[in-house]
């Protein structure tokens, strides 16, 4: 008995190509039986935290539309993040190659700021989400305020800890 026959059937029950839709078929359902399957993310209430970011390579222009006090959102959706409570400005420095050995050297009228937030987070076992937002250390956002849009990389994320009777 031939495993293939010459009508292109599978040991002469089922044609080879109606098998492989109806195993990519089944491997679909599984699929989105796994991925709804998971329970979706409880966070706990929502708890006032600082947060701290980094904009790099702006120009003068940009340092003075980031005021202490403004409201900051993020870019893409709107969503509120928190207030900047503080704005510490540098000259941006990048490392350039001189004499065989790598410096950093300032850039001319390029500055680094970096800002800090009091926002409210919402913490779960996995994720903090700030603004409606997954956030992060080390990842870069875009945000905006009244007055301008930037790219802004998470420094550092503390949260505040209330007392209660415990």
């Amino acid at each position: 008995m031939k495993i293939i026959n010459e009508k292109g059937k599978l040991f002469g029950i089922i044609n080879l190509i109606d098998l492989l839709v109806l195993l990519l078929v089944a491997i679909i359902i599984v699929g989105g039986v796994k991925r709804f399957k998971n329970k979706p993310v409880v966070a706990k209430s929502d708890v006032p935290a600082t947060l701290t970011y980094e904009i790099s390579d702006i120009r003068d222009i940009t340092v003075n539309q980031i005021q202490v006090g403004d409201p900051l959102f993020y870019y893409d959706r709107g969503g509120f993040l928190g207030t900047i409570t503080s704005k510490e400005v540098k000259p941006y420095k990048k490392p350039v190659e001189y004499n065989g050995t790598w410096v950093d050297a300032e850039v001319p009228e390029k500055f680094t700021v970096v800002i800090t937030i009091e926002a409210m987070v919402k913490d779960s076992d996995d994720v903090f989400v700030a603004g409606g937002e997954q956030t992060r250390v080390g990842v870069e956002m875009r945000m905006k305020n009244k007055r301008a849009a930037f790219f802004a990389t998470c420094l550092n994320i503390e949260l505040s800890q209330l007392e209660s009777g415990e």
